[in-house]
Protein backbone atom coordinates (compact mmCIF):
# COMPACT_ATOMS: atom_id res chain seq x y z
CA UNK A 1 0.00 0.00 0.00
CA UNK A 2 1.46 3.39 -0.99
CA UNK A 3 1.44 6.49 1.18
CA UNK A 4 -1.36 9.04 0.49
CA UNK A 5 -3.01 6.68 -2.03
CA UNK A 6 -5.40 8.45 -4.44
CA UNK A 7 -4.80 11.79 -2.71
CA UNK A 8 -4.53 14.99 -4.73
CA UNK A 9 -4.66 18.76 -4.54
CA UNK A 10 -2.29 19.37 -1.65
CA UNK A 11 1.38 20.15 -1.03
CA UNK A 12 3.65 18.94 1.80
CA UNK A 13 6.98 20.61 2.55
CA UNK A 14 9.63 18.76 4.60
CA UNK A 15 8.69 16.08 7.11
CA UNK A 16 9.48 12.43 7.77
CA UNK A 17 7.25 9.72 6.31
CA UNK A 18 7.49 6.06 7.26
CA UNK A 19 5.65 3.19 5.59
CA UNK A 20 4.12 0.86 8.19
CA UNK A 21 5.67 -2.15 6.46
CA UNK A 22 9.09 -0.64 6.97
CA UNK A 23 10.10 -0.64 3.32
CA UNK A 24 10.50 3.13 3.04
CA UNK A 25 12.13 5.67 5.30
CA UNK A 26 12.61 9.02 3.61
CA UNK A 27 13.68 12.15 5.40
CA UNK A 28 13.80 15.29 3.31
CA UNK A 29 15.26 17.35 6.12
CA UNK A 30 17.92 14.72 6.74
CA UNK A 31 19.05 14.75 3.12
CA UNK A 32 19.29 18.54 3.17
CA UNK A 33 21.40 18.32 6.32
CA UNK A 34 23.78 15.91 4.65
CA UNK A 35 24.08 18.14 1.60
CA UNK A 36 24.87 21.07 3.89
CA UNK A 37 27.61 19.14 5.65
CA UNK A 38 29.16 17.96 2.41
CA UNK A 39 29.04 21.58 1.31
CA UNK A 40 31.75 22.16 3.94
CA UNK A 41 33.98 19.82 1.95
CA UNK A 42 33.03 21.47 -1.33
CA UNK A 43 33.84 24.95 -0.05
CA UNK A 44 37.25 23.77 1.20
CA UNK A 45 38.30 21.20 -1.41
CA UNK A 46 40.61 22.12 -4.28
CA UNK A 47 38.20 21.63 -7.17
CA UNK A 48 40.94 22.49 -9.67
CA UNK A 49 43.05 19.49 -8.66
CA UNK A 50 41.08 16.71 -10.35
CA UNK A 51 41.87 15.27 -13.77
CA UNK A 52 38.73 16.79 -15.30
CA UNK A 53 38.94 20.25 -13.68
CA UNK A 54 38.19 23.24 -15.89
CA UNK A 55 41.10 25.06 -14.24
CA UNK A 56 43.54 22.60 -15.83
CA UNK A 57 42.02 22.78 -19.32
CA UNK A 58 43.54 21.88 -21.67
CA UNK A 59 45.32 19.22 -19.62
CA UNK A 60 48.51 17.50 -20.80
CA UNK A 61 47.79 14.23 -22.53
CA UNK A 62 49.72 11.49 -24.26
CA UNK A 63 49.78 12.16 -27.99
CA UNK A 64 47.95 9.39 -29.90
CA UNK A 65 50.30 6.54 -30.69
CA UNK A 66 52.91 7.55 -28.09
CA UNK A 67 53.77 6.08 -24.69
CA UNK A 68 52.05 2.86 -25.73
CA UNK A 69 54.38 0.60 -23.75
CA UNK A 70 54.14 2.35 -20.38
CA UNK A 71 50.39 2.89 -20.77
CA UNK A 72 49.88 -0.82 -21.41
CA UNK A 73 52.01 -1.70 -18.38
CA UNK A 74 49.91 0.58 -16.18
CA UNK A 75 46.60 -0.63 -17.62
CA UNK A 76 47.59 -4.24 -16.95
CA UNK A 77 48.59 -3.36 -13.39
CA UNK A 78 45.34 -1.47 -12.73
CA UNK A 79 43.13 -4.20 -14.21
CA UNK A 80 44.86 -6.98 -12.27
CA UNK A 81 42.69 -7.58 -9.21
CA UNK A 82 45.19 -10.10 -7.83
CA UNK A 83 48.30 -7.93 -8.01
CA UNK A 84 50.69 -8.07 -5.08
CA UNK A 85 51.68 -4.40 -5.33
CA UNK A 86 49.21 -1.61 -4.62
CA UNK A 87 51.39 1.44 -5.35
CA UNK A 88 53.01 2.31 -8.69
CA UNK A 89 55.59 5.09 -8.86
CA UNK A 90 56.32 6.63 -12.25
CA UNK A 91 59.32 8.95 -12.10
CA UNK A 92 61.42 10.92 -14.55
CA UNK A 93 63.11 14.24 -15.24
CA UNK A 94 61.24 17.48 -15.92
CA UNK A 95 59.23 17.49 -19.11
CA UNK A 96 59.39 13.79 -20.01
CA UNK A 97 55.60 13.45 -19.90
CA UNK A 98 54.71 12.19 -16.42
CA UNK A 99 51.63 14.41 -16.13
CA UNK A 100 50.49 13.36 -19.60
CA UNK A 101 50.66 9.71 -18.53
CA UNK A 102 48.78 10.46 -15.30
CA UNK A 103 46.12 12.40 -17.22
CA UNK A 104 45.70 9.71 -19.88
CA UNK A 105 45.35 6.98 -17.27
CA UNK A 106 42.85 9.10 -15.30
CA UNK A 107 40.71 9.67 -18.38
CA UNK A 108 40.94 6.03 -19.44
CA UNK A 109 39.72 4.77 -16.06
CA UNK A 110 37.34 7.61 -15.17
CA UNK A 111 33.98 6.64 -13.73
CA UNK A 112 31.33 6.54 -16.40
CA UNK A 113 33.65 4.74 -18.81
CA UNK A 114 33.61 1.00 -19.46
CA UNK A 115 36.79 0.71 -17.38
CA UNK A 116 35.68 3.05 -14.58
CA UNK A 117 38.19 2.19 -11.87
CA UNK A 118 39.26 5.75 -10.98
CA UNK A 119 38.20 6.75 -7.46
CA UNK A 120 39.94 10.14 -7.19
CA UNK A 121 42.82 12.21 -8.55
CA UNK A 122 45.00 15.10 -7.41
CA UNK A 123 47.36 17.01 -9.70
CA UNK A 124 49.84 19.14 -7.75
CA UNK A 125 51.17 22.37 -9.30
CA UNK A 126 53.85 24.61 -7.83
CA UNK A 127 52.41 27.64 -9.65
CA UNK A 128 49.01 27.24 -7.95
CA UNK A 129 48.84 28.22 -4.28
CA UNK A 130 45.96 25.79 -3.74
CA UNK A 131 47.80 22.86 -5.33
CA UNK A 132 51.40 23.37 -4.21
CA UNK A 133 50.91 22.14 -0.65
CA UNK A 134 49.37 19.24 1.24
CA UNK A 135 46.94 21.17 3.46
CA UNK A 136 43.79 20.37 1.45
CA UNK A 137 44.84 17.08 -0.12
CA UNK A 138 42.75 14.70 2.00
CA UNK A 139 39.80 17.10 2.11
CA UNK A 140 39.86 17.12 -1.70
CA UNK A 141 40.14 13.34 -2.02
CA UNK A 142 37.31 12.86 0.52
CA UNK A 143 35.13 15.30 -1.41
CA UNK A 144 35.72 13.43 -4.66
CA UNK A 145 34.83 10.14 -2.97
CA UNK A 146 31.68 11.61 -1.41
CA UNK A 147 30.30 13.00 -4.69
CA UNK A 148 31.40 10.03 -6.80
CA UNK A 149 28.45 8.55 -8.72
CA UNK A 150 29.56 5.08 -7.61
CA UNK A 151 31.55 5.42 -4.38
CA UNK A 152 29.33 8.22 -3.07
CA UNK A 153 26.51 5.73 -2.52
CA UNK A 154 28.78 3.64 -0.30
CA UNK A 155 30.95 6.27 1.43
CA UNK A 156 28.88 9.47 1.38
CA UNK A 157 26.94 8.80 4.59
CA UNK A 158 30.07 7.82 6.53
CA UNK A 159 31.96 10.91 5.36
CA UNK A 160 28.92 13.00 6.27
CA UNK A 161 28.89 11.39 9.73
CA UNK A 162 32.56 12.27 10.25
CA UNK A 163 31.84 15.92 9.46
CA UNK A 164 28.77 15.89 11.74
CA UNK A 165 30.89 14.54 14.59
CA UNK A 166 33.64 17.10 14.09
CA UNK A 167 32.69 20.23 12.20
CA UNK A 168 36.26 21.57 12.28
CA UNK A 169 37.67 18.43 10.65
CA UNK A 170 38.87 20.59 7.74
CA UNK A 171 41.31 22.24 10.16
CA UNK A 172 42.48 19.04 11.86
CA UNK A 173 45.89 17.45 11.41
CA UNK A 174 46.31 15.69 8.07
CA UNK A 175 46.69 12.28 9.68
CA UNK A 176 43.41 12.80 11.55
CA UNK A 177 41.62 13.95 8.40
CA UNK A 178 42.87 10.85 6.62
CA UNK A 179 41.61 8.54 9.34
CA UNK A 180 38.20 10.15 9.81
CA UNK A 181 37.32 11.06 6.23
CA UNK A 182 38.88 8.18 4.31
CA UNK A 183 40.09 5.21 6.38
CA UNK A 184 37.07 4.85 8.69
CA UNK A 185 34.42 5.32 5.97
CA UNK A 186 36.23 2.75 3.81
CA UNK A 187 36.39 0.27 6.68
CA UNK A 188 32.58 0.14 6.80
CA UNK A 189 32.56 -1.92 3.59
CA UNK A 190 33.43 -5.60 3.43
CA UNK A 191 36.42 -6.68 1.27
CA UNK A 192 34.01 -8.46 -1.09
CA UNK A 193 32.16 -5.20 -1.74
CA UNK A 194 35.36 -3.40 -2.74
CA UNK A 195 36.08 -5.87 -5.55
CA UNK A 196 33.50 -4.23 -7.81
CA UNK A 197 34.18 -0.61 -6.79
CA UNK A 198 36.62 2.02 -8.18
CA UNK A 199 39.86 1.83 -6.21
CA UNK A 200 42.47 3.81 -8.18
CA UNK A 201 43.79 7.12 -6.83
CA UNK A 202 46.10 9.08 -9.15
CA UNK A 203 48.56 11.55 -7.62
CA UNK A 204 50.63 13.61 -10.06
CA UNK A 205 53.47 16.06 -9.47
CA UNK A 206 54.22 15.20 -5.85
CA UNK A 207 57.55 17.03 -6.24
CA UNK A 208 55.56 20.23 -6.93
CA UNK A 209 54.40 20.23 -3.33
CA UNK A 210 56.71 23.04 -2.17
CA UNK A 211 57.22 21.83 1.40
CA UNK A 212 59.63 18.93 0.90
CA UNK A 213 58.78 17.47 4.31
CA UNK A 214 55.13 17.25 3.22
CA UNK A 215 56.13 15.05 0.29
CA UNK A 216 57.61 12.50 2.68
CA UNK A 217 54.68 12.95 5.05
CA UNK A 218 52.13 12.01 2.39
CA UNK A 219 54.11 8.95 1.32
CA UNK A 220 54.45 7.91 4.95
CA UNK A 221 50.68 8.16 5.48
CA UNK A 222 50.02 6.12 2.33
CA UNK A 223 52.63 3.50 3.27
CA UNK A 224 51.20 3.04 6.76
CA UNK A 225 47.67 2.72 5.39
CA UNK A 226 48.74 0.01 2.95
CA UNK A 227 50.75 -2.00 5.49
CA UNK A 228 48.13 -1.87 8.25
CA UNK A 229 45.54 -4.58 8.91
CA UNK A 230 43.27 -4.42 7.05
CA UNK A 231 45.03 -2.34 4.40
CA UNK A 232 43.31 0.63 2.78
CA UNK A 233 41.50 -0.75 -0.30
CA UNK A 234 42.78 1.90 -2.72
CA UNK A 235 45.62 1.51 -5.23
CA UNK A 236 47.86 4.51 -5.88
CA UNK A 237 49.51 5.69 -9.09
CA UNK A 238 52.06 8.35 -8.09
CA UNK A 239 54.01 10.41 -10.64
CA UNK A 240 56.89 12.70 -9.72
CA UNK A 241 60.46 13.65 -10.38
CA UNK A 242 62.97 11.41 -8.61
CA UNK A 243 63.89 14.03 -6.01
CA UNK A 244 66.18 12.79 -3.20
CA UNK A 245 63.59 13.05 -0.41
CA UNK A 246 60.96 11.25 -2.48
CA UNK A 247 63.45 8.52 -3.39
CA UNK A 248 64.37 8.25 0.27
CA UNK A 249 60.73 7.91 1.31
CA UNK A 250 60.10 5.16 -1.24
CA UNK A 251 63.20 3.29 -0.05
CA UNK A 252 61.53 2.60 3.32
CA UNK A 253 61.35 -1.17 3.99
CA UNK A 254 57.58 -0.90 4.28
CA UNK A 255 57.32 -0.16 0.55
CA UNK A 256 59.39 -3.15 -0.52
CA UNK A 257 56.53 -5.60 -1.08
CA UNK A 258 53.82 -3.16 -2.16
CA UNK A 259 55.66 -0.91 -4.65
CA UNK A 260 56.24 -1.08 -8.40
CA UNK A 261 58.21 1.68 -10.13
CA UNK A 262 59.40 2.72 -13.57
CA UNK A 263 61.63 5.45 -14.96
CA UNK A 264 59.75 7.28 -17.73
CA UNK A 265 62.90 7.89 -19.75
CA UNK A 266 64.67 6.51 -22.77
CA UNK A 267 63.74 2.97 -21.80
CA UNK A 268 60.28 3.58 -23.26
CA UNK A 269 61.46 4.74 -26.71
CA UNK A 270 60.70 8.38 -25.97
CA UNK A 271 62.91 9.47 -28.90
CA UNK A 272 60.79 7.49 -31.35
CA UNK A 273 57.58 8.86 -29.83
CA UNK A 274 58.85 12.44 -29.99
CA UNK A 275 59.86 12.01 -33.65
CA UNK A 276 56.36 10.80 -34.53
CA UNK A 277 54.89 13.68 -32.55
CA UNK A 278 57.01 16.18 -34.51
CA UNK A 279 56.04 14.65 -37.89
CA UNK A 280 52.32 14.71 -37.19
CA UNK A 281 52.29 18.20 -35.71
CA UNK A 282 54.43 19.74 -38.46
CA UNK A 283 51.91 18.24 -40.87
CA UNK A 284 49.13 19.99 -38.97
CA UNK A 285 51.06 23.29 -39.05
CA UNK A 286 51.55 22.98 -42.83
CA UNK A 287 47.82 22.47 -43.24
CA UNK A 288 46.68 25.21 -40.86
CA UNK A 289 49.00 27.90 -42.24
CA UNK A 290 47.99 27.03 -45.80
CA UNK A 291 49.02 29.65 -48.33
CA UNK A 292 51.57 31.30 -46.01
CA UNK A 293 53.87 28.29 -46.42
CA UNK A 294 52.45 26.81 -49.63
CA UNK A 295 55.92 26.98 -51.17
CA UNK A 296 57.52 24.49 -48.75
CA UNK A 297 58.06 20.81 -49.49
CA UNK A 298 55.20 18.46 -48.66
CA UNK A 299 57.33 16.76 -46.00
CA UNK A 300 58.64 20.01 -44.48
CA UNK A 301 60.78 20.29 -42.45
CA UNK A 302 62.16 16.85 -43.38
CA UNK A 303 63.56 13.96 -41.36
CA UNK A 304 67.02 15.51 -40.89
CA UNK A 305 65.59 18.53 -39.06
CA UNK A 306 63.21 16.37 -37.06
CA UNK A 307 66.06 14.13 -35.90
CA UNK A 308 68.05 17.19 -34.81
CA UNK A 309 65.06 18.39 -32.80
CA UNK A 310 64.65 14.94 -31.25
CA UNK A 311 68.30 14.98 -30.16
CA UNK A 312 67.84 18.42 -28.63
CA UNK A 313 64.72 17.25 -26.78
CA UNK A 314 66.74 14.62 -24.86
CA UNK A 315 63.57 12.70 -24.07
CA UNK A 316 61.64 15.80 -22.98
CA UNK A 317 58.20 16.03 -24.54
CA UNK A 318 57.93 19.56 -23.15
CA UNK A 319 60.75 20.66 -25.48
CA UNK A 320 58.86 19.27 -28.48
CA UNK A 321 55.56 20.79 -27.32
CA UNK A 322 57.12 24.21 -26.78
CA UNK A 323 58.89 24.18 -30.16
CA UNK A 324 55.66 23.27 -31.94
CA UNK A 325 53.60 25.90 -30.15
CA UNK A 326 56.24 28.52 -30.96
CA UNK A 327 56.58 27.52 -34.62
CA UNK A 328 52.84 27.12 -35.13
CA UNK A 329 51.84 30.45 -33.56
CA UNK A 330 49.57 32.36 -35.96
CA UNK A 331 51.44 35.59 -35.23
CA UNK A 332 54.54 34.39 -37.09
CA UNK A 333 55.70 32.54 -40.18
CA UNK A 334 56.42 28.88 -39.32
CA UNK A 335 59.44 28.58 -41.62
CA UNK A 336 61.08 31.67 -40.10
CA UNK A 337 60.34 30.57 -36.55
CA UNK A 338 61.73 27.10 -37.12
CA UNK A 339 64.87 28.64 -38.61
CA UNK A 340 65.27 30.72 -35.45
CA UNK A 341 65.03 27.55 -33.35
CA UNK A 342 67.53 25.67 -35.50
CA UNK A 343 70.02 28.55 -35.30
CA UNK A 344 70.11 28.40 -31.51
CA UNK A 345 73.44 26.92 -30.45
CA UNK A 346 74.53 25.96 -26.98
CA UNK A 347 77.69 27.84 -25.86
CA UNK A 348 80.44 25.62 -24.49
CA UNK A 349 80.38 27.38 -21.13
CA UNK A 350 76.58 27.25 -20.78
CA UNK A 351 75.97 25.52 -17.45
CA UNK A 352 72.50 23.97 -17.42
CA UNK A 353 71.03 20.49 -17.01
CA UNK A 354 68.65 21.29 -19.91
CA UNK A 355 70.63 23.60 -22.22
CA UNK A 356 68.43 23.32 -25.32
CA UNK A 357 65.22 23.83 -23.37
CA UNK A 358 66.67 26.82 -21.52
CA UNK A 359 67.86 28.49 -24.72
CA UNK A 360 64.45 27.87 -26.25
CA UNK A 361 62.79 29.60 -23.29
CA UNK A 362 65.22 32.52 -23.64
CA UNK A 363 64.37 32.86 -27.32
CA UNK A 364 60.65 32.96 -26.54
CA UNK A 365 61.07 35.53 -23.76
CA UNK A 366 63.19 37.72 -26.03
CA UNK A 367 60.02 38.39 -28.03
CA UNK A 368 58.82 40.64 -25.21
CA UNK A 369 60.00 44.25 -25.57
CA UNK A 370 59.42 45.27 -21.93
CA UNK A 371 61.54 42.76 -20.05
CA UNK A 372 61.46 44.48 -16.64
CA UNK A 373 57.67 44.72 -16.57
CA UNK A 374 57.35 41.15 -17.83
CA UNK A 375 59.56 39.82 -15.04
CA UNK A 376 57.54 41.73 -12.42
CA UNK A 377 54.33 40.27 -13.83
CA UNK A 378 55.84 36.77 -14.01
CA UNK A 379 56.86 37.11 -10.38
CA UNK A 380 53.25 37.94 -9.60
CA UNK A 381 52.00 34.89 -11.51
CA UNK A 382 54.50 32.65 -9.73
CA UNK A 383 54.00 33.96 -6.22
CA UNK A 384 50.53 35.43 -5.82
CA UNK A 385 49.82 35.58 -2.09
CA UNK A 386 46.20 36.01 -0.93
CA UNK A 387 47.37 37.66 2.28
CA UNK A 388 48.60 40.77 0.48
CA UNK A 389 45.10 41.58 -0.76
CA UNK A 390 42.16 42.89 1.16
CA UNK A 391 39.95 40.21 -0.40
CA UNK A 392 41.61 36.81 -0.62
CA UNK A 393 38.89 35.57 -2.96
CA UNK A 394 39.83 38.15 -5.58
CA UNK A 395 41.30 36.34 -8.59
CA UNK A 396 44.86 37.61 -8.87
CA UNK A 397 46.16 36.03 -12.06
CA UNK A 398 43.80 37.47 -14.67
CA UNK A 399 44.67 40.00 -17.35
CA UNK A 400 42.12 42.33 -15.76
CA UNK A 401 43.79 42.10 -12.34
CA UNK A 402 47.31 42.47 -13.73
CA UNK A 403 46.40 45.65 -15.62
CA UNK A 404 44.89 47.16 -12.49
CA UNK A 405 47.62 46.03 -10.13
CA UNK A 406 50.51 47.12 -12.34
CA UNK A 407 48.89 50.38 -13.40
CA UNK A 408 48.59 49.40 -17.06
CA UNK A 409 46.29 50.75 -19.72
CA UNK A 410 43.47 48.50 -20.88
CA UNK A 411 44.88 46.02 -23.40
CA UNK A 412 48.50 46.56 -22.32
CA UNK A 413 48.78 43.14 -20.67
CA UNK A 414 47.75 41.44 -23.90
CA UNK A 415 50.55 43.19 -25.79
CA UNK A 416 52.97 42.32 -22.98
CA UNK A 417 52.18 38.62 -23.40
CA UNK A 418 52.33 38.77 -27.18
CA UNK A 419 54.43 35.86 -28.43
CA UNK A 420 54.36 34.00 -25.10
CA UNK A 421 51.49 31.63 -25.85
CA UNK A 422 53.92 28.73 -26.15
CA UNK A 423 54.76 29.01 -22.43
CA UNK A 424 51.57 30.58 -21.01
CA UNK A 425 47.90 29.70 -21.33
CA UNK A 426 46.23 33.09 -21.82
CA UNK A 427 42.40 32.95 -21.92
CA UNK A 428 40.42 35.21 -24.24
CA UNK A 429 38.34 36.23 -21.23
CA UNK A 430 40.22 38.92 -19.27
CA UNK A 431 38.66 37.67 -16.04
CA UNK A 432 40.01 34.12 -16.29
CA UNK A 433 43.37 33.14 -14.84
CA UNK A 434 46.58 33.01 -16.83
CA UNK A 435 48.44 29.76 -16.18
CA UNK A 436 51.95 28.51 -16.90
CA UNK A 437 52.03 25.57 -19.28
CA UNK A 438 54.72 23.52 -17.58
CA UNK A 439 56.66 23.36 -14.33
CA UNK A 440 59.96 23.31 -16.25
CA UNK A 441 59.33 26.95 -17.21
CA UNK A 442 58.94 27.82 -13.53
CA UNK A 443 62.19 25.96 -12.78
CA UNK A 444 63.93 27.96 -15.48
CA UNK A 445 62.65 31.37 -14.35
CA UNK A 446 63.50 30.82 -10.69
CA UNK A 447 67.04 29.49 -11.24
CA UNK A 448 69.39 32.45 -11.70
CA UNK A 449 72.13 30.30 -13.26
CA UNK A 450 69.79 28.98 -15.93
CA UNK A 451 67.69 32.04 -16.75
CA UNK A 452 70.29 34.79 -16.38
CA UNK A 453 68.70 38.14 -17.27
CA UNK A 454 65.27 36.49 -17.20
CA UNK A 455 65.58 35.43 -13.57
CA UNK A 456 62.43 36.04 -11.51
CA UNK A 457 62.86 36.72 -7.80
CA UNK A 458 59.91 35.21 -5.96
CA UNK A 459 61.17 36.08 -2.49
CA UNK A 460 58.04 36.94 -0.51
CA UNK A 461 59.47 40.16 0.93
CA UNK A 462 60.47 41.33 -2.54
CA UNK A 463 57.01 40.52 -3.88
CA UNK A 464 55.36 42.44 -1.04
CA UNK A 465 57.54 45.48 -1.71
CA UNK A 466 56.73 45.41 -5.43
CA UNK A 467 53.00 45.05 -4.82
CA UNK A 468 53.10 47.84 -2.24
CA UNK A 469 54.86 50.09 -4.74
CA UNK A 470 52.27 49.47 -7.44
CA UNK A 471 49.41 49.93 -4.99
CA UNK A 472 50.95 53.21 -3.84
CA UNK A 473 51.11 54.39 -7.45
CA UNK A 474 47.49 53.41 -7.88
CA UNK A 475 46.39 55.34 -4.80
CA UNK A 476 48.44 58.40 -5.83
CA UNK A 477 46.88 58.35 -9.29
CA UNK A 478 43.37 58.13 -7.80
CA UNK A 479 44.04 61.04 -5.44
CA UNK A 480 45.31 63.20 -8.30
CA UNK A 481 42.23 62.44 -10.40
CA UNK A 482 39.93 63.18 -7.48
CA UNK A 483 41.71 66.48 -6.89
CA UNK A 484 41.32 67.47 -10.56
CA UNK A 485 37.61 66.67 -10.55
CA UNK A 486 37.03 68.73 -7.40
CA UNK A 487 38.38 71.89 -9.04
Amino acid sequence: MSLFSKSEGFVINGGVFNAVAGDLNYSNGEREGQDTRLEILYQTAVTGASHDAEQRFPPPNCYPGTRIQILEILKTWINNDNKSTSIYWIYGAAGVGKSAVAQTISETFAQGTATGRLAASFFFSRADSARNNLSLFFITIAHQLAISPVLGRHLGNSIDFAIRQKRNIVHAALEHQFQELIVKPCSKLRPEEWKSLPRLIVIDGLDECLDIASQERLLSIIRQSKTSTPPLPFHFLICSRPEPRIRNAFSHPGFRLILDCNDLGDSFESGKDIANYFRDEFGRIRQEHGRAIAHVESDWPGDAIIQQLVQRACGQFIYATTVLKYVGDYHGLPTERLEIIMNITVPEDFDSPYPDLDLLYMQILSMCKNRDLLLHVMGHLLKSDPEIYFNSRYEQKTTHCIEGLFFLQKGKASTLFFGLHSVLIIPEDDHKSITIRHASFVDFLTDRKRSGKYYVDIDLMTRHEQIALYLLKRITYSIKNTHKLSR
